[in-house]
This record gives C-alpha cells, sequence and structure tokens, in this order.
C-alpha cells in the first residue's frame, strides 16, 4: 500500500487560507515539490526550507485581501457541495439495491 506524505501549509496573518489551497493544487508548485523530494524510496519528502524558496511574484496585501474576499463565498460553496454530494451518494447506495431488487418502485 501506498504511503503518502502531507505538507502542512498554514498561512501567516494577512493571507487568505483560500491562496495555501490554491497554491497547493498549482501544477508547478507540484512539480517543484515532486522534483525537490529527498530520501529513500518509500520515503521521499521535501523539506519546509525547499518548500520555502518556491518562487511566487509579489503580491500586495491589498491584492490578497481582495482575492480573500472573492473567493471566500466560493470555498464555502464548494465545501457545501462537497457536503451535499456525500449526502447524495449515501442516498444513492441505500436507495439503489431497493430500487434494483424492485423492493421499491418510482
Amino acid at each position: 500500500m501506498a504511503k503518502l506524505e502531507y505538507i502542512v501549509l498554514v498561512p501567516k496573518e494577512g493571507i487568505p487560507a483560500e491562496f495555501l489551497y490554491c497554491l497547493a493544487r498549482y501544477p508547478a508548485f507540484v512539480d517543484y515539490a515532486v522534483k525537490n523530494m529527498n530520501g529513500s524510496s518509500g520515503r521521499q519528502r521535501v523539506s519546509a526550507e525547499t518548500i520555502g524558496k518556491f518562487v511566487l511574484p509579489k503580491i500586495s496585501k491589498s491584492d490578497l485581501y481582495v482575492f480573500g474576499a472573492n473567493v471566500e463565498s466560493m470555498f464555502k460553496k464548494m465545501r457545501c457541495n462537497f457536503f451535499e454530494n456525500l449526502r447524495l451518494a449515501a442516498i444513492r447506495d441505500a436507495f439503489l439495491p431497493k430500487l434494483m431488487s424492485g423492493e421499491t418502485k418510482l
């Protein structure tokens, strides 16, 4: 079974957590992290120091604030959608066998 390693990114004051989420999903960042992993097979890691050297453009505090204000509601909606999908999948999983067996009709 594959072992997973996690890099915990914690925003500094004034940096929206959503920004770090987007950074962690940014292909160039992921590629940088993967290329800078070291260690034995199955135990490769990338250091916090190396992650800290990833080059980002200078972003003003006001731009970070605007970004956070604009995406906060989107992330809340994504979170709600995620939980709704879990509930719908549970309903489907409970209902489908009954439907297929004829126990329940539409």
